[in-house]
């Protein structure tokens, strides 16, 4: 699956750890928080997350973004802008998976930096204590992907450092700059939106307890004016664009939502994985007054309690949604940072050395994990329900090279995109293979509630009477080609033992799929709630004009 080479890397990463490791060895005492700990710790982490990196071919969500990067805009699809803004700039370097991952790979590095200055008031060795945890916990230690949500937990990050730099120096510089923070978070994804709930609460109730609590309003009125700069565009460019954030965020994704005991339960035990049980525990636990605590300042409670107060109201709020919702790793990920460091300001030494020789452990384990999965051959999983689509993402070159003759002439010519459109039955398949074929992709037929960017990029109706080739993970099901072109031609590929389904389409009927699959599209996923002001709709003004897409 991997060239050979990287298997020489797999080996030199497995003994600077190994060497590392007997930092953690669990019948000493003598190690200590520091900068050389950290160091270790970072340059192990470092190592293998810049090989997966390196080696990860791109994934569906990857490839999604990526798109945004191609067409930047102030808004896209599911989420505000920011990751597209950033992959618009690092796709200007290069087109790489490794390149187009830096910010994944460097955003642990700058949350350790944000968890040590935060700290490093009180103590240095609980500074790098908690740096070295942060570094090392779940989503943190190994994920390298680019999503929407590296650029939250980024600005979030910043967010915090901020306000509780703000609640420090009572500066009005220190507030402006948390509110142009919290608004770059709001730029990135709307789960800022429970951080900022969560400050304003602080603020308003919490900060009560402090001695110098003088000025509440204007600290928080400060945040809101300069947060409120992000909120007004993003209300902007959705009300030109049938509310397509707040139609799948609210409205569109929903649909199997309803009440399970199943649920809360999972949602326990994603908390138990991003903080690790060890964590979590102590966290819960009240009685804390054991060997090892540092003396605690008046200062350093209140702190303390903004940590609390920001991640207790992150985690409470999704427990209530677990009731009806699964909650995903990636929705609590901004809370993870003020959760550890509301255990790291609590814990005693005792709890930290064994917390973060948990994380250590179960980091490594993530790494052989990985590295098994990434080493072995993609046959290996040949039985998986999902095999097609993991042989698509972790073979791309070999699925190109099977669908290449598709894409020509009769000489042997490769046929240009204005002669050939690409398309798939779901996002994921369209833009993964549309980033390996350096071509991009339509989603053909109605889709899901997901990643419907390209209702934005496509103009269908500009396309009849051209030829299509059509790739799909599985059979064609109730979707029948033969209704919108004059005529088809179907082939199964074989690729690493994984069967793909391809359909010629020649001289596309625009009016047939309209009238059949996208008024479909029209009353599933455009129908606007009432309570939203009209406006201009991309999707109905393109193809109903007689229609409307409001209920």
């Amino acid at each position: 699956m991997l060239p050979f080479e990287a298997h020489s890397d797999v080996r030199l990463f497995f003994s600077r750890f190994m060497s590392s490791i007997r930092v953690f060895n669990p019948f000493s005492s003598s190690f200590e928080f520091g900068p050389k700990l950290f160091a270790t710790l970072t340059l192990a982490s470092l190592l293998f997350r810049a090989w997966f990196a390196w080696a990860l071919p791109i994934t569906g969500d990857e490839a999604y973004f990526y798109f945004w990067g191609v067409n930047p805009d102030w808004g896209f699809y599911d989420h505000p802008p920011m990751v597209g803004w950033w992959l618009a700039a690092l796709s200007k370097l290069s087109h790489h998976p490794f390149v187009l991952r830096l910010p994944s790979l460097l955003l642990p590095l700058a949350l350790a930096g944000v968890a040590f200055a935060l700290l490093r008031t009180y103590r240095t060795s609980l500074a790098w204590a908690a740096a070295s945890l942060v570094l090392l916990l779940p989503l943190n230690a190994w994920n390298v992907a680019i999503t929407t949500d590296i650029p939250l937990i980024f600005f979030a990050a910043l967010t915090l450092w901020f306000y509780v730099r703000a609640r420090r120096s009572e500066r009005a510089l220190d507030y402006i700059f948390c509110g142009l923070a919290l608004g770059a978070a709001l730029m990135s994804k709307y789960f800022a939106g429970l951080l900022a709930l969560s400050l304003a609460a602080h603020c308003l109730f919490a900060a009560r307890a402090e001695p110098s609590y003088r000025r509440p309003w204007l600290g928080l009125a400060l945040i809101v004016v300069f947060s409120l700069p992000a909120a007004v565009i993003q209300l902007s460019w959705n009300s030109q664009n049938c509310w397509p954030n707040l139609m799948f965020n609210l409205v569109n994704r929903h649909g199997n939502s309803g009440w399970s005991w199943r649920t809360p339960l999972l949602y326990l035990a994603t908390l138990a994985y991003v903080m690790t049980p060890p964590v979590l525990i102590w966290l819960v636990k009240r009685d804390h007054a054991s060997r090892g605590q540092p003396a605690t300042t008046s200062a350093m409670l209140f702190e303390r309690s903004i940590f609390a107060w920001v991640s207790l109201a992150g985690f409470l709020v999704f427990l209530l949604l677990s009731t009806v919702k699964t909650i995903g790793l990636h929705w609590v990920a901004i809370f993870v940072l003020p959760g550890a460091l509301w255990f790291v300001s609590r814990a005693n030494e005792h709890q930290l050395r064994l917390s973060l020789r948990f994380a250590a452990g179960f980091a490594f384990l993530h790494y052989l994990l990985i590295a098994a999965v990434m080493l072995a051959p993609v046959e290996t999983f040949s039985r998986w329900r999902g095999y097609a689509g993991l042989v698509m993402t972790l073979t791309p070159d070999d699925l190109t090279r099977a669908i290449e003759p598709y894409r020509q002439d009769g000489t042997g010519q490769r046929l240009s995109e204005h002669q050939l459109q690409l398309a798939s039955d779901g996002y994921s398949a369209a833009v993964t293979m549309g980033f390996n074929l350096r071509q991009y992709m339509r989603v053909f037929g109605p889709g899901s509630s997901h990643a419907r960017h390209d209702d934005i990029l496509s103009d269908l109706s500009k396309l009849k009477g051209k030829d299509f080739l059509i790739i799909r993970r599985e059979a064609r099901g109730n979707l029948d080609d033969a209704r919108y072109f004059e005529r088809i031609q179907t082939h199964e590929i074989n690729v690493r033992g994984a069967t793909f389904y391809l359909t010629q389409g020649h001289s596309f009927q625009y009016e047939a799929y309209r009238d059949q699959v996208l008024e479909q599209v029209r009353q599933r996923y455009y129908q606007v709630p009432s309570w939203l002001p009209r406006g201009p709709c991309y999707f109905c003004d393109r193809y109903f004009a007689d229609k409307a897409c409001h209920r």
